[in-house]
């Protein structure tokens, strides 16, 4: 007599199993994903891909190297992340990220030089010339300024440009 296929046999399922092959994930198969591993850096995340885990699924690494690209990762060699130089996937979040640890400018620790000078003369405040004109300006200060030859009052000297750097006027 046969035994019919049933869940109190042990043989048969009482409910569908879950197809997991064939699904992609950003074009790279579901099985790959889900055995890589992942680290996650300060923006974005990086994977490790074993030689073993990579022959799996493609012939040679061209290919590999081909479908990561598509799917938004880019190579990085870095020893930042386990000490020792290792080649991982970086994902790119946005595509024009500078790496790993990307800082960021924050706007209130920025500095913005900016050079300070009177009209007359002060203590501190050394006299040069300016864009064409004499200026008494703050001795610390004079190191953001550009030199350049300027003719002040029909004499040419040796003096500054202030291109691209802030005046501000001590009273």
């Amino acid at each position: 007599m046969k035994k019919k296929n049933m869940a109190l046999n042990g043989q048969g399922l009482t409910y569908a199993q879950n197809q997991t092959s064939g699904i992609l994930v950003n074009g790279l198969p579901i099985e790959l994903v889900s055995q890589w591993i992942e680290i996650w850096t300060k923006q974005s995340f990086v994977v490790s891909v074993s030689n073993e885990l990579r022959r799996q699924y493609y012939k040679n690494d061209a290919e590999f190297s081909l479908a990561m690209r598509k799917a938004g990762y880019v190579p990085v060699r870095t020893k930042k992340l386990t000490g020792k130089e290792q080649r991982f996937w970086l994902y790119r979040v946005t595509g024009n990220d500078k790496g790993l640890s990307t800082n960021k400018c924050n706007k209130i620790n920025k500095f913005i030089p900016f050079v300070q000078y009177a009209k007359r003369p002060i203590r501190t405040f050394e006299r040069i010339a300016v864009d064409g004109q004499w200026l008494y300006v703050y001795a610390d200060h004079i190191r953001f300024l550009t030199k350049k030859r300027h003719r002040v009052e029909g004499v040419r000297v040796q003096g500054y440009t202030a291109k691209g750097i802030e005046l501000r006027e001590v009273m």
